[in-house]
């Protein structure tokens, strides 16, 4: 992997070179080509540090090499050698001589090299003072956000994301993104012990985004201690916003109902769930049957799936499996399937990204993978096997 990468690099820095470096006059250009083979050998022999320094001495023979100087800078980025990236950056606004076009997007790299090395105090600096540039404002901005959102100062995020275009997020409207940051706030003041801001702001989060599913379940877990019927409501708020969070929610309000020591709140509760056949209830509903009403009454409520064409779906056929242990006399062999579906879904992380796949054992509401909020959702096969357990 390494040498692929390797050569990508070779063959980039070739064809850069290639075309913006060739200098004008012959006496020059015998020079220029000894030094540039010499370079390309250092690369090939892992010596990049000399390459760099050839490199660099060759962009400095002609003036006209300042796109080149851009494009190395970027390339040595993107490999994690920022402090590459900085000086050949560096380098390049030092020129007294630099049109003001390209000295802009020498420091929109410069900033994006801060950015990526973690100096984000320089990099907002620089992006603050882009975002007055109209060729460069949108991308800053948007650069801004992420400088907010990795130094958690949610205000400016808040602020700025007001003033941002809705359309400028790609697939997720400033809404969500203004949601999740009073959600954040809301879990500050949860850590400082104040309560009624928490509060505040987890409503506030909801207001602008009824779909949100962190706020519901913030408020969920607030009202849990005083307030059973509200702190439901919060919580069955969520499976119709997104049935995918069934198994986390169903438990929560199993726990809720248990800790007020109430059984028949929790049954009219489930009389509401059980109206809504939706797949992903079906572990959750059928560990709450088999415990609190019969095993028939858990059978039957699994047998209502099959009947609408869902034989073949996992959650169906080990739920199915899981109680056919109990009914049928080949008990031996089918504990030694069970134990195969359980080897395959103990290995699963609890969360799971819907956008890039990254797994977590903690739930998420930015994926660190691939910088999005709201992506991350309960792992389906690992909450069969928490109900699963629970039998």
């Amino acid at each position: 992997m390494q040498n692929f990468l390797l050569i990508i690099l070779v063959i980039s820095i070739s064809s850069i070179l290639f075309v913006l470096l060739r200098p004008k006059k012959t006496n020059s250009k015998k020079i220029f080509n000894a030094e540039y083979y010499r370079g390309l050998n250092y690369l090939l022999n892992n010596e990049e540090d000399k390459a760099f320094k050839v490199f660099t001495a060759l962009m400095d023979v002609d003036s006209s090499t300042i796109e080149t100087h851009l494009a190395l800078g970027g390339l040595y980025r993107r490999r994690g050698e920022f402090d590459r990236a900085i000086l050949i950056h560096q380098n390049l606004l030092s020129r007294p001589t630099l049109e003001n076009e390209l000295k802009q997007q020498a420091l929109y790299e410069l900033a994006k090299d801060f950015f990526s090395a973690g100096l984000y105090d320089r990099s907002e600096k620089i992006f603050r003072n882009l975002s007055e540039n109209k060729i460069f404002r949108q991308s800053s901005l948007e650069y801004l956000l992420r400088v907010y959102e990795v130094i958690k100062d949610w205000e400016k995020a808040i602020e700025l994301a007001k003033i941002l275009d809705t359309e400028s997020f790609g697939d997720k409207p400033v809404e969500v993104l203004l949601a999740q940051y009073y959600c954040e706030m809301s879990e500050k003041y949860l850590t400082d012990e104040e309560m009624d801001k928490a509060l505040a702001v987890s409503k506030k989060a909801l207001k602008i985004n009824k779909s949100c599913i962190r706020a519901n379940i913030q408020l969920g877990d607030y009202y849990s201690k005083n307030n059973l019927n509200l702190s439901t409501q919060y919580y069955l708020s969520i499976l119709d916003q997104n049935p995918l969070f069934a198994s986390y929610v169903i438990k929560k309000i199993i726990d809720n109902s248990k800790s007020f020591d109430n059984d028949s709140f929790l049954n009219e509760t489930f009389k509401k769930i059980l109206m809504n056949k939706n797949l992903a209830f079906l572990p959750d509903v059928y560990t709450y049957l088999y415990h609190h009403k019969s095993s028939e009454d858990a059978y039957s409520y699994i047998d209502s799936f099959k009947s609408n064409d869902n034989k073949n779906n996992f959650q169906v056929a080990y739920t199915l499996l899981c109680t056919a242990i109990d009914r049928l006399d080949e008990k031996d062999l089918l504990k030694k399937i069970k134990i195969s579906y359980d080897g395959i879904v103990s290995n699963q992380m609890d969360f799971i990204c819907m956008k890039c796949g990254y797994k977590s054992n903690t739930l998420n509401w930015f994926c660190p993978s691939c910088n999005t909020w709201e992506t991350i959702v309960p792992n389906q096969l690992t909450g069969i096997l928490d109900n699963k357990n629970e039998r």
